[in-house]
């Protein structure tokens, strides 16, 4: 009888620790991936929030760089990624290439006049630049 109770107690235990174990490491992958979420709460804008001015200067964007790197295909287009270079849209939007990142930034002010610099990733298809926007943005101390 002594026994009996005894390995109860420690069956018991051991399915404790198990889920206490389990809840652990819930816990942990929900924490990582909220460091990917925080932008959610930085800009009081969900991830996705992409406004029509951001998103036609984006595509006015597009349809320059494209037709640049059209004009130097045939001289060596890589070259045009070599050095940093900004394209201005209106008197309050850009984008900035960097070259040492090999990343694009948009600048653009929205209604409030905050400047917003969005990380924009980019990709070739079928002889074409397409913009992406991503949910990352650039901090003005960086």
């Amino acid at each position: 009888m002594y026994l009996k109770k005894r390995g109860t107690v420690l069956i018991s235990t051991i399915i404790i620790l198990a889920l206490m174990t389990t809840l652990g490491c819930l816990i942990f992958e929900m924490m990582r991936n909220n460091n990917e979420l925080r932008s959610v709460y930085e800009f009081d804008k969900d991830i996705y929030d992409l406004d029509k001015d951001e998103e036609e200067i984006l595509y006015k964007c597009m349809q320059e760089l494209n037709d640049k790197y059209k004009e130097n295909q045939l001289n060596e287009a890589e070259s045009m990624f070599l050095n940093d270079f900004d394209i201005e849209i209106d008197d309050d939007s850009s984008l900035n290439y960097k070259a040492q990142d090999d990343k694009f930034f948009l600048n653009t002010k929205n209604r409030n006049d905050r400047i917003r610099k969005r990380e924009i990733s980019y990709i070739f298809k079928k002889d074409e630049m397409i913009l992406i926007p991503t949910y990352k943005f650039m901090n003005e101390d960086e």
